[in-house]
C-alpha cells in the first residue's frame, strides 16, 4: 500500500510555508526486499492535460541522518531553491555546509536543470563539480554541501522510487557501497554457511588513522571526500562474493568467504598499501592518509557474527597500538 502524499510544511521537514504549489513531500514507507514490480507498478493518476514526466528528488545522505528517504516532488514551470536560509524553498537548516541559497532546480518543459547559486562549497552532479547550469538525467545523484539527493524523472516514478528507498536501506548514501545493515545481513548468512559446510570465512575491519584531525583541520566536506576516495581506490580489489561495507563514520568491513587468515591478511596488506600511497587533492592542497586493519578468521567455537566482529576489532585495536598504518591478525590465546 502506498504512503499518501502530504504537502505543506510538517515540523522539521524542510519545505517553506506556502510552497505547496511548488513542492510536495512524500514520506517513505519501509521498503521490503520481497517487494516486486507487481507491488509497485501502478501508475499515478494524472489529469487529462498531462504536464510531462514527474520530477522528484530523494534525500539519500545527510551528515546528521535527518529525513533520509524523503521525496520532494516539484511541478513543471517552477524553480526550487535549496539552502539553509529562509529564502530557500527546500530548507535544510541543520546542514551548515549549505549556503543560505545554495542551488536551484528549474523544471523547463520536460527537462530539469540544476544550477549552483554561488555557494561556498559548490554543487556536484555524480561527483563532478558543476560550474554552469546542468541538465539532470533520471537516476543522477547530486550533492549540495554535504547533503546528497537522487533525481528521478519518470512518467511512472513509483518503481524507481521504491527501488531507491530499498537501496537507501542497504547502501551507504555517501560512498554508495553496502551499509551496516547490509553487512549484518550478509554476516549472518556467511557465518551460517561457514558453520554448516565447514568453509573458511574471514572478516577484515579497517578505519582511517587520525580521521578526526582531517575533519577538524580540513573540514567535514574534506572528510567526506577522503572516505569516497578511499572507497574508489580500494574497490578494484574485491570479488563479487565479498561484501564491502561502511559500518560507521570512518569504519569499513570486508567479509571474505572462502578465505583463510593468511589470504585475508594479504588482501588487507594490499588495501593498506593502496590507501597509504594515494595522494588526495582537495582545496588546492595534496595530502595522504593511512588506514589500520584487523583480520579475524571464523572459528567453529564462535557463537556467531558478533564474536567474529569482536575478534577482528581486537586485531584492529592492536594495529593502532603498533603505530597505525598496519595489519594485525587475531590470534586466539
Amino acid at each position: 500500500m502506498k504512503t499518501p502524499a502530504k504537502s505543506g510544511r510538517p515540523p522539521g521537514r524542510g519545505a517553506r510555508d506556502g510552497d505547496a504549489s511548488r513542492l510536495e513531500i512524500v514520506f517513505p514507507r519501509e521498503a521490503r526486499e520481497e517487494d516486486s514490480a507487481d507491488d509497485t507498478s501502478v501508475s499515478p493518476r494524472r489529469r487529462a492535460t498531462d504536464p510531462g514526466p514527474e520530477a522528484n528528488i530523494i534525500l539519500i545522505s545527510h551528515p546528521r541522518g535527518s529525513n533520509l528517504g524523503n521525496r520532494y516532488r516539484f511541478r513543471p514551470g517552477t524553480s526550487v531553491v535549496l539552502g539553509r536560509g529562509e529564502g530557500a524553498d527546500l530548507l535544510i537548516p541543520d546542514a551548515t555546509s549549505l549556503s543560505r541559497r545554495h542551488a536551484a532546480l528549474t523544471y523547463r518543459k520536460e527537462s530539469v536543470v540544476l544550477e549552483d547559486l554561488g555557494s561556498t562549497n559548490g554543487t556536484f552532479v555524480n561527483g563532478v563539480l558543476i560550474e554552469e547550469p546542468t541538465l539532470l538525467k533520471s537516476g543522477d545523484r547530486f550533492q549540495v554541501g554535504s547533503v546528497h539527493f537522487k533525481f528521478l524523472q519518470e512518467r511512472d516514478v513509483e518503481n524507481a522510487y521504491h527501488q531507491a528507498i530499498y537501496e537507501l536501506m542497504v547502501r551507504d548514501g555517501l560512498t554508495q557501497i553496502s551499509n551496516k545493515r547490509k553487512y549484518e545481513e550478509e554476516a549472518v548468512r556467511e557465518v551460517a554457511r561457514a558453520r554448516r559446510y565447514g568453509r573458511p570465512l574471514c572478516l577484515i575491519l579497517f578505519d582511517v588513522d587520525g580521521f578526526k584531525s582531517v575533519n577538524d583541520e580540513r573540514g567535514h566536506l574534506c572528510g567526506d571526500f577522503v572516505l569516497k576516495e578511499i572507497v574508489t581506490v580500494v574497490s578494484d580489489f574485491f570479488r563479487k562474493e565479498q561484501t564491502f561495507a561502511r559500518i560507521g563514520g570512518d569504519e569499513f568491513a570486508v567479509l571474505t568467504p572462502e578465505a583463510k587468515a593468511d589470504g585475508a591478511r594479504i588482501l588487507a596488506e594490499r588495501l593498506r598499501a593502496r590507501v597509504a600511497g594515494h595522494d588526495h587533492s582537495y582545496g588546492g592542497s595534496e595530502f595522504r592518509v593511512t588506514c589500520s586493519f584487523g583480520v579475524a578468521e571464523f572459528d567453529p567455537g564462535m557463537k556467531g557474527p558478533q564474536e567474529l566482529f569482536e575478534a577482528a576489532d581486537r586485531a584492529l585495536y592492536k594495529a593502532k597500538q603498533a603505530g597505525r598504518n598496519a595489519v594485525e591478525v587475531f590470534r586466539a590465546s
